[in-house]
């Protein structure tokens, strides 16, 4: 669960800096969501909120709502989305202190995982 957390913090911490500012929360949907002990991982090491949604495949619903504003332009992008609702936030619970550590640990751990012969990167070549 912890390795799922840390690598959706290293894709929220790119998204900030294209954004050119911090995410205030996460929203999460899908079945992963289901797990607590996932969500509440994502916002200890996050340090920001995590809200599930109350649609379990709010994804869909996001594209049906690109499409809806693809097929009539002049709608407001409030009335193509339908309203988020959270089932549930998780808070952090641990400080940023502990996160940083933790976060820390696994990066060491893939930099030497990565470092291994014959290891292999993302776009599968050898590392």
């Amino acid at each position: 669960m912890r390795g799922i957390a840390a690598q959706v913090v290293e894709l929220a911490s790119a998204a900030a800096a294209d954004r050119g500012a911090p995410l205030t929360s996460l929203r999460a949907d899908g079945g992963l969501t289901r797990s607590a002990l996932l969500m509440q991982t994502q916002a200890d090491l996050l340090q920001r909120p995590v809200e599930v949604s109350a649609l379990p495949d709010a994804t869909a619903l996001g594209v049906g709502a690109a499409a809806r504003l693809g097929r009539f332009p002049g709608l407001a992008l409030r009335e193509a989305v339908p309203e988020w609702k959270p089932s549930a936030v998780y808070e952090p619970r641990i400080s940023a202190a502990e996160a940083e550590t933790r976060l820390a640990r696994f990066r060491t751990e893939v930099a030497a995982l990565l470092a291994r012969p014959g290891a292999t990167t993302a776009g599968g070549g050898a590392g």
